[in-house]
């Protein structure tokens, strides 16, 4: 069934339902109210025959009648003449006294219900006498009536009964499944390509179903495309391979037969391949990262020594460019990782940090470490990057052009340095994140779990 038929039943239920309760507590309140009203006009009658017999038996024939009464109709009564004083000498109730005061004020009948007490106060003129009759009585359960008060809150409890249970019906309907597919489409923008919208959601007729069956669609034509993709560069990389061996032994056979005549020459062609091949290379191994099918040997590695040592290496080749590498010894830490993978990372990013900062500069490392996690950051005193080109740092094949690149001194690389270190160091269970220092520059800052000597390999 569709929605709108879904939302469309269950208001016109809810609405049936409320009406039905609304009209039934009203006949309900209509009955009680008409046996009040009874009652209200047999205490009355009774006042008009107890101020006749008051007037023409005296006061002791009118207490022997009250008396009588009082016990056969069960309630309780009093006679105030015209200046309010009661005709039998006893005091009367505190809530017959607050009556009296209103009778004799308004001047005619006053009824309060205060469940189970019923009380009136009636006014009779008799031979231009006034009277004031008093009385109150109990009333039955079935006969109590709650009152306009009372029957109002029934009937709003009623409607907001009503009103939740459909609000909880109508969010089961909808807030549920879109939740569980937002959750699908989260995990899909996370790169899990794998992932399908819940089954309960795909068993659905309705427009919530269809929507699923769309993204279950739209996630598998994703996960082809992206699949595809990563299948050529894959395929394309290995087929390159062949022929870049076979150019790399024609380059050396040639260079033989020309000797120093044509060097600078094939020199050129042999950087060209051999960049080429790096690149090939750098294409492949994103490319297992991608697939999951990077092999790790996982050890336990001190990290403080291991960035030490890349920081010696890359000191050496900054120093060529008027460059330094600043870092200063820590305490030792220790992570688990797989020493290549986590060296690759880590030294792909000071060697990008080198080639962007200036000249007569320094790139500067740093380790903190908090609670259990390592904190590495790697800052260069370059231009900085872009707010905008800031989230795409980390994808395969972004360069950052304009004022940035005019301070590498060499190559500014192929745009999959940053992309592999991601990969290696997500592989690792850490993230990597890179941000425009608020002194200028670049900063990369990567974010691993601490080895406790508890845990084990």
């Amino acid at each position: 069934m569709k929605l709108f038929w879904k939302v469309f039943f269950t208001l016109i239920l809810t609405l049936l339902v409320t009406f039905a309760a609304a009209s039934w507590l009203s006949q309900k309140w209509l009955e009680e109210n008409k046996i009040v009203e009874a009652r209200m006009q047999a205490l009355s009658n009774l006042g008009e025959t107890a101020v006749a017999l008051y007037q023409q038996g005296g006061e002791v024939h009118f207490q022997r009648w009250l008396k009588h009464a009082m016990r056969k109709h069960h309630f309780h009564a009093a006679l105030l003449d015209q200046k309010g004083h009661n005709v039998l000498p006893y005091r009367l109730m505190p809530e017959l006294r607050r009556l009296a005061k209103k009778v004799k004020s308004q001047k005619q009948m006053i009824h309060t219900l205060r469940p189970p007490v019923l009380l009136i106060a009636t006014p009779f003129v008799i031979n231009h006498t006034d009277y004031y009759w008093l009385a109150s009585t109990h009333l039955a359960p079935h006969q109590m009536d709650n009152g306009r008060q009372g029957m109002l809150l029934i009937r709003l409890s009623i409607t907001l009964l009503a009103l939740i249970m459909i609000s909880w019906w109508l969010t089961r309907m909808f807030t549920r499944p879109i939740r569980l597919l937002q959750g699908s489409t989260e995990q899909l923008g996370q790169g899990k390509l794998s992932i399908r919208s819940a089954p309960e959601l795909a068993k659905r007729k309705d427009e919530l179903g269809d929507l699923s069956h769309s993204f279950d669609r739209m996630a598998e034509r994703l996960e082809s495309l992206i699949h595809s993709h990563q299948q050529l560069l894959r395929d394309i990389s290995h087929e390159l391979r062949s022929p870049l061996a076979r150019l790399q032994v024609a380059l050396e056979l040639a260079r033989n037969e020309a000797g120093e005549k044509e060097g600078s020459e094939l020199d050129r062609i042999d950087k060209e391949a051999r960049q080429l091949n790096t690149l090939i290379g750098e294409v492949l191994t994103l490319a297992r990262f991608e697939q999951g099918s990077v092999q790790e040997n996982i050890s336990i590695i001190t990290l403080n020594e291991l960035l030490s040592q890349i920081a010696n290496d890359a000191a050496f080749e900054a120093e060529s460019m008027g460059k330094k590498v600043n870092y200063h010894p820590h305490p030792a830490c220790q992570i688990k990782a797989d020493q290549r993978w986590i060296t690759r990372a880590l030294d792909n990013i000071v060697r990008n940090a080198i080639r962007h900062t200036k000249r007569a500069s320094s790139v500067d490392i740093s380790l903190t470490i908090q609670a259990q996690q390592i904190i590495v950051r790697i800052r260069d005193h370059g231009d900085g990057v872009e707010i905008s080109a800031l989230p795409h740092l980390f994808e395969p094949f972004f360069r950052v052009s304009d004022a940035r690149e005019r301070h590498a001194q060499q190559d500014s690389g192929y745009g999959l340095g940053l992309a592999i270190a991601q990969r290696a160091v997500e592989q690792h269970g850490g993230h990597i994140q890179a941000r425009n220092h608020p002194e200028g520059g670049l900063e990369v800052s990567i974010y691993l779990h601490l080895y406790n000597t508890k845990e084990t390999i």
